[in-house]
């Protein structure tokens, strides 16, 4: 029995000491995630039990700091990863360490870079209650830092990207001054176990536990009430909005926000104005809001609170099903919401399916939006597809196929008319279908967004504007004839270029849903396209003298009924239209089917 327990209890300590023996690894992913790669555990998403201290408010180049990481309530922590970075959230996606460490006993240092270093422990013998380190800024600014703390208590207790104050560079410019951290504890903590079960839960992505969600809901209906849990990936505010249709209009929101002023999670229930793009809260039914918890550690906010379902002046707040609709995005220092988070395929999510609150379900993804898919693969057909067709023909194919017609006109001219109707009535039909989508002009929050409903309706203007001028296109012996040409392929050519930013732009959009290489297949067509022209561009200058030499031979003939020879270089221009055609097919399709089925 001794043995037994000698052994049992050298296992254990085994496993303790044998969970980062060496500190993190000196990996590219480790650097940017920070996170430890235990088996069969999660990042903790309650406050964390230590505090993170620098001794300076702000430093210059070359300058010397120490940060200490020291424990609470007397506990010991067994690793630990550290390393500082920008914080600007407007930087957020440089994930490189900046300022250099000073390895001592029992550290080393890794993640070494051009602009800075991380520093982890070296063995997991010794337990801790406090260390200190010294770090040292770049010689050139870089920018105001937080210092970032992976902390490892056990295997199974380990905290994730934990944030310092903000370190201002005396050398830098003013960013805008965003929240820290607060710490408030939850009712209970967030989970997931029973999702679909005891309570309701949306989340995404799927399958996703509270830590790893970009973000979560949870409601349990308790009949006069009910309780609701919210967390985000966030530095600022989390909100979830119950809402009849797919979009946000005139609809109840519950927010949880953090406000500097009052180093507290602010939570409230409000209305959106009828466009959704601001709203008001509720001064009456805050009355049936109680139960309020919430903290902001790292860069989660997480946040409890319980509603009432009756309140003075409202009968009953949950009495039809709704869309959920969750978003989530910064605060300023006074509590004040920016706007939220927009991102392709995510922000702000959408339910599927219309939920009540007595519902238990596990529901996840996004809804997609019928009329903008079809608007997208309009647009795709009309420009990509057809206009392109149509400016080859009409610029390098009009010599072609002299003795043949197809509708009694010249091939190219029939095919090109062909092309050009069919991109009129796509362009018509799916301006009509987004106007109808968003009830009127589309009103983007940022550039480039903002450039695609303008730009779309100049390329629309164009498209009809010169359709107008066809139907008077007049006889080429007319001393017209020249302004026509002229103001045809002004209108043409100015309307196919501006389409290119325009499709880009719209294929990036968050309510597209198109997958992200789809933008790299268009990349791959435009950069085609030139290819092509150019080739037939070069083709022709090396062959215009031939060609008119061939003219002139035709000119002088004296039998005018004979057939019209083909222009020099037929097999070639044939080979080259025949495999646009199909790289132009072949492309399309796969931009529609990405649109479509995105």
């Amino acid at each position: 029995m001794m043995r037994l327990s000698i052994t049992l209890l050298f296992t254990l300590w085994t496993s303790v000491v044998m969970a980062l023996p060496e500190g993190a690894p000196n990996t590219d992913r480790i650097c940017q995630t920070m996170v430890p790669g235990h088996p069969n555990s999660s990042p903790q998403t309650r406050p964390p039990p230590f505090d993170i201290l620098v001794n300076q408010d702000s430093f210059k180049g070359g300058d010397t700091l120490k940060v200490t990481i020291k424990m609470k309530d007397g506990e010991k922590f067994q690793g630990f990863f550290v390393q500082a970075r920008l914080a600007d959230p407007a930087q957020s996606d440089k994930k490189i360490p900046i300022g250099y460490f000073v390895a001592m006993a029992g550290t080393k240092v890794i993640c070494q870079g051009d602009l800075g270093s991380a520093i982890t422990h070296s063995s997991s013998t010794d337990l801790r209650e406090h260390i200190t380190f010294d770090w040292r800024s770049p010689s050139t600014s870089q920018g105001h830092i937080q210092f970032r703390v992976t902390l490892v208590l056990n295997q199974n207790r380990y905290w994730v990207q934990e944030r310092s104050r903000v370190i201002r560079d005396s050398e830098a410019n003013d960013m805008p001054e965003l929240f820290t951290t607060t710490i408030s504890m939850l009712p209970e903590p967030i989970s997931t176990e029973q999702c679909g079960r005891s309570k309701g839960c949306y989340r995404n992505p799927p399958g996703c536990s509270p830590e790893k969600c970009d973000i979560l809901v949870t409601w349990a209906d308790h009949v006069s009430h009910v309780d609701f849990q919210m967390t985000a990936d966030s530095e600022g505010w989390v909100a979830v909005g119950f809402s009849d249709d797919l979009k946000m209009g005139k609809d109840d929101v519950w927010e949880c926000a953090w406000d500097e002023s009052e180093k507290a999670i602010n939570i409230k229930h409000s209305k959106n104005t009828d466009s959704g793009k601001s709203n008001t809260a509720h001064k009456v039914s805050q009355q049936g809001l109680t139960n309020k918890a919430g903290f902001v550690s790292g860069r989660r906010i997480s946040c409890f609170f319980r509603q009432n379902k009756t309140v003075p002046g409202y009968n009953n707040l949950f009495n039809q099903r709704s869309h959920l609709l969750l978003a989530k995005g910064h605060v300023d220092r006074k509590g004040v919401k920016m706007r939220h988070t927009l991102e392709a395929n995510k922000y702000p999510y959408v339910s599927l399916q219309k939920v009540m609150v007595s519902d238990r379900v596990d529901i996840t993804n996004t809804a997609r939006y019928i009329l903008v898919k079809v608007h997208g693969c309009l647009m795709l057909i009309g420009w990509m597809m057809c206009a392109s067709v149509a400016l080859i023909l009409a610029k390098y194919y009009k010599p072609m196929w002299p003795n043949e017609a197809l509708c009694g006109e010249r091939v190219w001219f029939a095919v090109h008319r062909g092309c050009m109707i069919t991109c009129l009535f796509c362009t018509i039909i799916g301006f009509i279908i987004i106007f109808v989508h968003t009830y009127g002009y589309s009103q983007m929050p940022d550039y480039p967004d903002k450039a695609h409903p303008p730009l779309g309706i100049c390329v629309t203007i164009l498209c009809v504007l010169n359709a107008i001028l066809a139907l008077f296109r007049c006889s080429p012996e007319s001393s017209y004839r020249p302004v026509f040409n002229w103001l045809h392929w002004f209108f043409g050519t100015v309307g196919y270029v501006l389409s290119t930013p325009t499709l880009f732009i719209g294929l990036n959009l968050p309510k597209s849903h198109v997958p992200w290489w789809a933008t790299w297949v268009m990349v791959a067509f435009m950069l085609f396209h030139l290819v092509i022209e150019l080739m037939l561009e070069i083709h022709g200058c090396l062959n215009a003298k031939k060609q008119k030499n061939r003219n002139l031979e035709y000119e002088k003939r004296l039998n005018k009924g004979d057939y019209e020879p083909e222009p020099v270089g037929t097999r070639f221009k044939k080979t080259i239209l025949t495999i646009y055609l199909i790289v132009v097919i072949c492309l399309g399709i796969v931009m529609v089917i990405s649109v479509a089925a995105g």
